[in-house]
């Protein structure tokens, strides 16, 4: 068998989507909120030595006849301002250190993780060499919830499993009550054995009957341990306080502050009025002394090509933070144009809403309206609001009226359940039933899923007795 090699030549046309390095930087600073708009702009003002703080004073002065620190009288740089600034290219000097430490002073410690929490409480402990090598290990293989999912044998080799063990034994004696639980049942168990008094019938119902505990069959309980509903009721009530998940609050970030994007106001005739806060936004511009620097004659070509670059930079930035704000003042006015009586008269007003439907209005790509909205807040009357919020789909009226927003329809739901007999409770199919004399086409299986997305017990587990 021979093996031939051949070259050919074939010419194709296709048509693709590239993007360039600025049409990414535009799109990322779309996405930025607030907050992380500020962080970017500095950045960019430490990294970009032709992009400078706007200050209205000095530009006031200028005009007014007044001399820049950096120019001579005639207005050209001095040869000293010139090699000072090309120094630049190299060695960016850091007039902002002082800041910098001020900002690192006010930014919030990191939380503290739970396996950190409790190696801190057995830090003094007098603990032998091999279980004091094993107990970090312990303790970061905690999952979110405090519990330790995995086997102790898939975790240490055999020569390390007796200490391994009473690594663990230490971890559960440890705050808060439940860590290091091999499963619900255990960590439930965890915290009964710390409460004072007498536990010994609820540490019961959660050992032998924890099933009919969380689905609410407490008859079912009554028959099998010949014990009186009512007591059964206190057993139950003690073990609802108890904390399923007692590492979860360690595996949740810290609480951030939301600095709204945007603000919406009603103006004196009674009209929403929608803005762009900007206040918070550093005011940036091109350095004069660079465009002087690049427009000079006596610029050489390759310290030229570096100052056209920076200044392209610092253009484009300026361009993308200003475009920024068009879109999202565009978008944002026309939602609330959709969601006004939302505003006025609360989430039952809420008309479905898609984001395909505000890119078709305004002329936008969805991806575009979807990257303006992503982590966005406006504040308004009402509170401050994620975006999203103004966003949802729709179930259909019998009458072939305007259909109603998932969200309200949720809300309407909740109110029935609320008010429902809690002896008698009602099913998802009489929730459907009673929704469809009120004109909504909307099929039990919709009722579930818009229940368990919500987080509402069923038929069985809201029952009382």
């Amino acid at each position: 068998m021979s093996l031939h090699l051949r070259q050919n030549l074939n010419l194709r046309m296709e048509q693709r989507l590239k993007l360039t390095p600025q049409m990414i930087q535009s799109i990322e600073i779309l996405l930025l909120p607030q907050m992380a708009l500020e962080e970017r702009i500095m950045h960019e003002l430490e990294a970009n030595p032709a992009l400078e703080i706007a200050d209205d004073g000095l530009d006031a002065a200028n005009e007014a006849g007044g001399e820049a620190a950096i120019t001579d009288p005639a207005g050209q740089l001095s040869h000293d301002d010139r090699e000072w600034l090309l120094r630049r290219k190299s060695s960016q000097q850091d007039d902002d250190a002082p800041d910098k430490m001020e900002a690192l002073e006010a930014t919030p410690d990191r939380q503290i993780s739970l396996a950190e929490h409790v190696l801190e409480q057995l830090r003094f402990n007098e603990l032998p060499e091999d279980l004091r090598a094993v107990l970090p290990e312990v303790c970061w293989s905690l999952d979110a919830r405090g519990y330790l999912g995995a086997d102790l044998h898939e975790l240490f080799p055999d020569e390390k499993l007796d200490a391994a063990e009473h690594a663990l034994e230490l971890v559960r004696g440890c705050d808060p009550a439940g860590i290091g639980a091999r499963d619900l049942k255990d960590c439930l168990t965890l915290q009964l054995q710390r409460q004072p008094g007498d536990n010994s019938f609820e540490m019961m119902l959660v050992r032998d009957h924890l099933d009919d505990v969380l689905k609410n069959r407490l008859p079912v309980i009554a028959q099998k341990t010949a014990a009186d509903i009512e007591r059964i009721k206190e057993g139950v009530e003690v073990i609802s306080k108890l904390d399923p998940k007692p590492g979860l609050p360690f595996a949740r970030a810290a609480n951030t502050y939301v600095v709204p994007d945007v603000v919406l106001e009603r103006d004196e005739r009674g009209e929403w009025v929608v803005s762009i806060p900007d206040n918070r936004i550093p005011k940036v511009r091109l350095s004069d002394a660079y465009i002087q620097l690049y427009e000079a004659g006596s610029t050489e070509a390759r310290d030229k090509a570096y100052l056209k670059e920076k200044l392209s930079g610092a253009r484009f930035l300026i361009d993308a933070v200003a475009q920024r704000k068009r879109t999202l003042l565009k978008i944002v006015t026309e939602i609330i144009k959709h969601q006004s009586a939302f505003l006025d008269h609360g989430v039952e007003q809420l008309r479905p809403l898609m984001r395909q439907d505000i890119a078709d209005k305004i002329g936008m790509h969805v991806a575009t309206v979807s990257r303006a909205v992503k982590d966005k807040y406006i504040q308004t009357p009402v509170g401050v609001l994620p975006l999203s919020t103004f966003f949802s789909g729709g179930i259909a009226t019998q009458d072939g009226g305007e259909a109603e927003s998932s969200r309200s329809v949720k809300v309407r739901i909740q109110k029935l359940i609320d008010t429902e007999d809690k002896k008698s409770p009602l099913s998802d199919q009489e929730i459907a039933d009673i929704l469809a004399k009120e004109g909504l086409d909307i099929s039990r299986r919709t009722v579930t899923k818009y229940r368990i997305a919500e987080g509402v017990p069923s038929t069985r587990q809201r029952r009382t007795f």
